[in-house]
């Protein structure tokens, strides 16, 4: 696991509805740190840029084996799994069912039409220490994601220009990631 700050540098989604809010995302950092109520856990607090606003979420996220997970209430729930990827880099590819999507996307406040109540998803991300990316490593995840049924460009690419949020800039969104509730 890759502790303390994180930056999200390529995204992909099998979602429509998602591909389109990763489009309209303009920088998104992670910090991952050991959960304080759970020895085999963590805690992803992190900072997204839509459209211009930043939002912030805390995530507890369980681990068991070699499955991570968290979920809300009835809202949704997502399985992920750490693959090998670029030194300095974190990949996670995540299974996802989010309920009530057009909930999630009024939240957000995003202007994206929402085919569905109930949204499986698949995404595949790429993190770094840093913000930058070298070309062949951007290269050798493309292939990953070739290789995991993600095709096409990525629907996320950080681009520097647009820089990150702090922390004390952002709002926190109103959903609350608990892990088990």
């Amino acid at each position: 696991m890759m502790y303390n700050r994180s930056y999200l540098l390529v995204g992909y989604s099998t979602s429509a509805t998602f591909a389109a809010i990763l489009k309209q995302m303009e920088s998104s950092w992670w910090n991952i740190s050991p959960s304080p109520f759970d020895p085999t856990g963590v805690v992803i607090f992190h900072v997204d840029k839509l459209n211009g606003v930043c939002l912030s979420t805390t995530a507890n996220i369980t681990i068991e084996s070699d499955t991570a997970s968290t979920s809300v209430r009835n809202f949704f729930s997502s399985t992920f799994h750490l693959l090998p990827g670029c030194d300095g880099c974190l990949v996670l590819i995540m299974n996802t069912t989010v309920q009530n999507m057009d909930t999630m996307v009024k939240l957000l406040k995003l202007n994206i039409a929402v085919a569905a109540e109930e949204v499986n998803l698949r995404t595949l991300y790429l993190l770094g220490r840093e913000a930058t990316l070298k070309d062949s490593d951007f290269e050798d995840f493309k292939k990953q994601a070739s290789c995991l049924g993600f095709s096409g460009e990525p629907q996320f690419i950080y681009d520097s220009k647009n820089g990150v949020c702090t922390e004390g800039e952002s709002v926190t969104n109103d959903l609350h990631f608990d892990g088990d509730e």
